[in-house]
C-alpha cells in the first residue's frame, strides 16, 4: 500500500505541474485536442467568436451542419508553409500518404502549383473547396474515423478499464498501471459471517487480503482497423489469517499468522478490431488470450506445515489458456463520453494441478466528463459474475480454510468508481487514477469481503 500511495502522489503532483503550463486548443466539432499545425483551421462567426478546428474534414463538416450565414471567415493551413490560407480560396489534396487527424487524409495549399507539386509525391485527387464541399455532401468521404481514436480526457476509459480504444495505423502506446485491491472479513453469500461460524467447518479463518499488481502495457496498431495489445503483469498478494489450535487440555487458542506470493502474471495478448465509426459512435470487438506463465505452486509456511501449498487465491496464475471475446461501445458529445464493455473470459481444460478457474462475465459503462482539455473525470458501473472453480487440487485440504474449498468460489459482484484522467505533453501522456468500492457482492460460499480496489496509470502515446 505504501508503494500505491507513493505511485498516486506522483501521478497527481505531475498531471498538476504540467497542466498548469499546457494550453491546447480543442476541437469545436470533434471534442479532440488540436495538436498538429499544418491541418489547423478555424471559423470566424458573425458574433465575432471562433471556432477552432484539427482537420479540413472537421471544419467542412461544421460549415455544412450550420447555416451559411453563421460564418464571416474560414481559415485553413498551408500544409507546406503552415500559414494560414482562406479556405475557400485554397486547394485539397487527398492522398492517403498525408495523414490527416480525423482520417480524411486532406491536406491545404495556398495555390494549385503548390497542390500539384505534392501530388507529384504523395499521388491522390485534387479539389477547389465548391469541389470539396460536393464530395463531402455526395458520399461517405465525409464520415471520419477520429472517434476511434482518442484526444480529450474524457475519451478515455476509467483507469481500471482496458482495451477501451483503438490506435490510429501505426500508433504506439506504452503503459504502466497499478492496481491495490483490499479484503476485509469473510461473507457467506451475501451475508458478513463471524469467525466463530468459519471455524463450526475450518480450521482457518481468513482476516484481510491486500493484492497489489503493475502491469506493463503495450499497444500497436498495424492499421486503421486492427490494435495488437501485449500486456504483462507482476504480483503480490498477502492474506492475514488466523487458526483455532486444539491444546492438550481440550481448550482452543487463536494463533495469527500470514502468507504471501509475489511473481510474474499469466501473459496476455490482445487485438481490437473497428467494427465501426462514425462522427458520434463507435463500436469495435475485443478479443485476448492468457497465456499460462503465472505459478499455480506458491508455497509458504503456516502453523499446520513448514512449507505449504496456498490455496487457489493466492496463486499468481490460472496455469490454462483463458479467452476473452467481448465488445466495446462508445459514444462521444460536446463534453462528455459514454463507454459500455461487455467481455466474457472462457478457461479451456485444467491445469497440471487438476482444476480450472471458473469462466467470467464482466460488463463495464461508464460516462467521462471533461473540465477542460487536460483534466476529466468519470464514474464507472461495473458488475461481474463467475463460476465455480472445476476440479481441485488435491495438495489443498479443503476443510482447513474457505480458501482452499474449490466451491466457494465465483458469484456475482457489483461495483462503483469515480476517477479522473490528465493530458499533458500535449495529450501524449495520460495520468489517471480510479477508486472502486463493492456495491452488493453474492459468493457462491464463504469468501472474503471485497473492501475497495484503487487504480492508478500512466499512459504514453509513442506515435
Amino acid at each position: 500500500m505504501i508503494k500505491q500511495n507513493i505511485l498516486l502522489a506522483v501521478l497527481f503532483s505531475l498531471g498538476f505541474f504540467f497542466a498548469t503550463g499546457q494550453n491546447t486548443e480543442r476541437c469545436s466539432a470533434c471534442g479532440m485536442d488540436i495538436r498538429q499545425n499544418q491541418f489547423k483551421a478555424r471559423a470566424e462567426k458573425t458574433n465575432g467568436k471562433m471556432d477552432h478546428f484539427d482537420s479540413v474534414e472537421c471544419l467542412v463538416q461544421q460549415v455544412q451542419s450550420k447555416a451559411s450565414q453563421t460564418f464571416v471567415a474560414l481559415a485553413v493551413t498551408d500544409f507546406k508553409t503552415e500559414e494560414e490560407i482562406d479556405a475557400t480560396k485554397a486547394y485539397y489534396l487527398r492522398s492517403e500518404k498525408v495523414s490527416s487527424p480525423m482520417g480524411a487524409n486532406l491536406s491545404a495549399y495556398a495555390t494549385r502549383k503548390s497542390a500539384q507539386e505534392s501530388r507529384k509525391v504523395n499521388g491522390g485527387d485534387i479539389m477547389d473547396w465548391d469541389a470539396l464541399n460536393n464530395y463531402f455532401t455526395s458520399s461517405s468521404f465525409g464520415v471520419t474515423e477520429h472517434v476511434h481514436h482518442n484526444h480529450g480526457p474524457s475519451s478515455y476509459a476509467p483507469s481500471g478499464v482496458m482495451g477501451d480504444h483503438l490506435h490510429p495505423k501505426g500508433g504506439v502506446m506504452i503503459s504502466l498501471r497499478s492496481m491495490y485491491m483490499s479484503m476485509q472479513g469473510n461473507r457467506n453469500g451475501s451475508s458478513k459471517v463471524q469467525d466463530s461460524e468459519i471455524y463450526q467447518n475450518f480450521m482457518v479463518a481468513p482476516q484481510q487480503m491486500g493484492m497489489e499488481m503493475f502491469m506493463l502495457g503495450l499497444m500497436y496498431a498495424p492499421s486503421e482497423r486492427v490494435t495488437l495489445m501485449l500486456m504483462q503483469n507482476m504480483v503480490s498478494k498477502d492474506m492475514d489469517l488466523s487458526a483455532r489450535m486444539m491444546m492438550d487440555n481440550g481448550m482452543s487458542m487463536i494463533n495469527d499468522f500470514s502468507t504471501s506470493s509475489s511473481g510474474l502474471g499469466d501473459l496476455k495478448l490482445g487485438m481490437l478490431y473497428g467494427v465501426f465509426s462514425n462522427g458520434k459512435n463507435s463500436l469495435h470487438l475485443n478479443t485476448k488470450v492468457s497465456l499460462p506463465i503465472g505459478k499455480i505452486d506458491s508455497r509458504d509456511a503456516t502453523p499446520m506445515m513448514a512449507d505449504a501449498k496456498l490455496p487457489y487465491a493466492m496463486q499468481l496464475g490460472s496455469g490454462t489458456f483463458d479467452w476473452t471475446l467481448g465488445a466495446t461501445f462508445k459514444q462521444n458529445f460536446s463534453h462528455f463520453t459514454l463507454g459500455i464493455q461487455q467481455l466474457n473470459t472462457f478457461s479451456t481444460g485444467r491445469n497440471s494441478d487438476g482444476y480450472r478457474l471458473g469462466n467470467i462475465s464482466e460488463l463495464h459503462t461508464w460516462l467521462g466528463y471533461n473540465f477542460s482539455n487536460i483534466i476529466g473525470v468519470n464514474a464507472r458501473l461495473s458488475g461481474s459474475t463467475q463460476g465455480a472453480i472445476s476440479g481441485m487440487d488435491t495438495d489443498l485440504n479443503p476443510m482447513m480454510v474457505p480458501t482452499a474449498n474449490p466451491n466457494n468460489y465465483g458469484g456475482e459482484l457489483v461495483s462503483g468508481g469515480l476517477g479522473t484522467n490528465i493530458l499533458i505533453a500535449k495529450g501524449k501522456l495520460i495520468l489517471g487514477v480510479e477508486f472502486n468500492a463493492p456495491l452488493y457482492q453474492n459468493y457462491n460460499g464463504i469468501f472474503m469481503n471485497s473492501d475497495y480496489s484503487i487504480h492508478a496509470g500512466i499512459r504514453y502515446n509513442v506515435l
